[in-house]
């Protein structure tokens, strides 16, 4: 075939990379199934002696998307009203409340962005009022005399930097838990989708995702302060107006524990605090029945209030916070929960975790942390995270352990306490450790959220869905079937309408989906079901562009002219209307993928592979063979 070499070597070269890069994808798919007929103990033993080259082989195969392989979609929505209310700092006011409130409420309904539904929630809350007087700042050339349009515009771009901010720590976090392939891309103003294909910790996951990894140091009041607090709380409850000045601790209400007991405790009995508690079993005191008093003696420093069931933290949380209880707690100081069941568990095994009073005021925090890793206790080889603080953190803390030796020092991530040991001695290094009942994966999680920083804002899960293993494979088995069906019925139809030629153009399809396939797999892209729905649709396209030069061969045949110059004659008026049509859906792919989420760019990266390679075969795989066959072979081709 001489004058065709160019072409042979681009459809050849554009073959063997096609089944180059798809090779690890076959090899996977037998390599589970294989898998799948073995039972446990030899599919272990399989997995043990070749592990790393399965592997290997699973990260070099065709990624599949969250429609097929399983996983979690999370749609995460960035608190823009948290950030404001943090960049206002003490200055906000009930004023700024109220708006802040209702422009929260607007939010959920308006397409205008945040800061423009506060400015005006403001306004119409105060009118007259200047944004400058909530956020000034010297640095952002904000003053007091600044006018609300340049507020706004600062406000603006301080929401776009913390979302980016945001997308980029949450990117970390998701690369570092080991997920393959994920999607992480912004929605909207204020709102990060997740896409996470295999995974199945969904409650670690939820964790992993909405902790802003606000890490802070903290030292605790007195305990005989903490202890007269508790008194005098328990007592507003059970009805008393005037608490006793000097009460340190409830009587039968509660069951003392002592703290180092409590530390080491492994089941705990809490009598009326479990969830089904009703108040009048404590005496008609709603308090009594979740919060058990933790009794200690007031020169050992202990910072521990009581101690709570998992399930009643949220109802403690909510008595702790009603306005004739929070004006009982000390200034200054505010009670955290513990992360993790700490305090032991219940007789029915629920987790009991300990009610801390800690300092507001922060005297370390996360900012100063340079590195973090995973530990092991010296003495009782726990699982612990290593801490290490920059020169001027360093400094700090070899100031705060020196000055308050014999005290405990509260750390805490999120607004939970994690540990509160005792200082001993000055530690001059910037060293230190958190410690707790933590497992080695609990310790991970934590490292991965310190490393990569601090949430500039609040998130929250907006929506979540989560497809399983088992549906996806259902809908691998449907997507296959329908452009099995697809293809067949395509294939069909040109050969008997086509007769030769149709058949031609049934080769030309099949090289099609494989060309289409190996680009996918060469450019790492991912198959989603959609994806599938958009190879379908190419299979469809790439046959019309084949209709179009048929039709126009045949109109060259019939006007007299010989095979030879009916081929030439049809493919050359044929190619107008094949490119316009492919350049036009190609530019609509581009939209898609440019605006659209998750499984739309999904259907946007198939659709536009597709019509590159149905530009190829249609154009030059089909030429050459008809080619082939009429000019070599002498064939007279029937076009129907």
């Amino acid at each position: 075939m001489q004058g065709y070499g160019f072409k042979l070597i681009a459809v050849g070269a554009l073959l063997v990379i096609s089944l180059w890069q798809l090779f690890p994808t076959i090899q996977n798919t037998l390599n589970n199934r294989d898998l799948a007929a073995m039972d446990p103990a030899q599919r272990q033993a399989y997995e043990d002696e070749h592990g790393a080259d399965l592997e290997a082989t699973s990260a070099e195969s065709l990624k599949l998307g969250l429609d097929l392989q399983g996983g979690m979609h999370v749609t995460l929505e960035v608190g823009t009203g948290a950030l404001l209310k943090e960049l206002a700092g003490t200055r906000a006011d009930d004023t700024f409340e109220a708006a802040l409130a209702t422009a929260t409420q607007q939010a959920q309904t308006s397409g205008d962005d945040f800061v423009t539904l506060f400015a005006n929630a403001l306004e119409a809350e105060r009118p007259g009022t200047r944004l400058a007087r909530y956020f000034r700042n010297t640095d952002a050339d904000i003053t007091a005399r600044s006018d609300n349009d340049a507020v706004v515009v600062y406000l603006q771009e301080e929401v776009e930097e913390a979302l980016v901010r945001a997308e980029e720590i949450i990117r970390q976090r998701v690369d570092r838990y080991g997920v393959t392939e994920p999607l992480i891309q912004r929605q909207g103003s204020s709102r990060i989708v997740v896409e996470l294909p295999g995974v199945d910790d969904e409650e670690r996951v939820r964790e992993l995702l909405k902790g802003t990894a606000k890490l802070t140091f903290h030292l605790t009041p007195p305990t005989a302060e903490i202890q007269q607090a508790a008194a005098q709380i328990f007592q507003f409850y059970s009805g008393e107006t005037e608490p006793a000045a000097d009460t340190t601790a409830t009587d039968a209400d509660t069951t003392a524990t002592d703290l180092a007991d409590a530390d080491t405790a492994d089941a705990v009995d809490l009598g009326d605090i479990t969830a089904d508690a009703e108040p009048e079993v404590a005496g008609g005191n709603p308090l009594a029945a979740v919060l058990q008093i933790v009794q200690s003696d007031p020169s050992s420093n202990s910072p521990i209030v009581g101690q709570v069931a998992e399930s009643d933290t949220a109802e403690v949380a909510r008595l702790l916070a009603a306005p004739g209880a929070a004006r009982l707690i000390p200034p200054g100081v505010e009670f955290l929960f513990t992360a993790g069941p700490d305090a032991g568990t219940t007789a029915d095994g629920e987790g009991v975790h300990y009610l801390v009073a800690v300092n507001e005021r922060v005297e370390l925090n996360g900012e100063v942390i340079t590195d973090a890793g995973p530990d092991f206790d010296p003495y009782t080889n726990a699982p612990q995270v290593s801490l290490t603080m920059d020169g001027a953190g360093g400094s700090r803390w070899s100031q705060i352990t020196g000055a308050n030796r014999g005290k405990p020092v509260v750390i805490v991530l999120d607004n939970l306490v994690y540990t509160f040991p005792t200082i001993n001695e000055r530690i001059p290094n910037g060293r230190t450790q958190i410690s707790g009942n933590f497992t080695r994966q609990e310790v991970d999680d934590i490292v991965t959220v310190l490393k990569s920083g601090a949430l500039p804002a609040p998130v929250a899960i907006v929506e979540e869905r989560t497809v399983g293993p088992s549906l996806g494979a259902a809908s691998i088995r449907a997507g296959t079937r329908a452009l099995m069906a697809g293809f067949l019925l395509v294939c069909v139809f040109m050969a008997v309408y086509y007769r030769g030629a149709g058949l031609v153009a049934d080769v030309a399809l099949l090289l099609n989906v494989l060309f289409i396939f190996g680009v996918l797999a060469s450019f790492g892209a991912t198959l989603t079901l959609p994806g599938m729905a958009g190879i379908l649709l190419t299979i469809g396209m790439a046959v019309d562009a084949n209709v179009l030069i048929f039709e126009r061969i045949r109109e060259e045949m019939a006007s007299g002219k010989t095979m030879k110059a009916a081929v030439d004659g049809g493919f050359a008026k044929a190619l107008s209307a094949i490119a316009d049509a492919n350049v036009t859906t190609f530019l609509i792919g581009v939209i898609l993928f440019s605006f659209g989420v998750g499984p739309i760019q999904g259907f946007a990266v198939t659709l536009m592979a597709g019509i590159l390679t149905s530009l190829f075969t249609a154009l030059v795989v089909t030429r050459l063979i008809i080619d082939y066959l009429v000019q070599e072979r002498g064939v007279t081709v029937a076009f129907g």
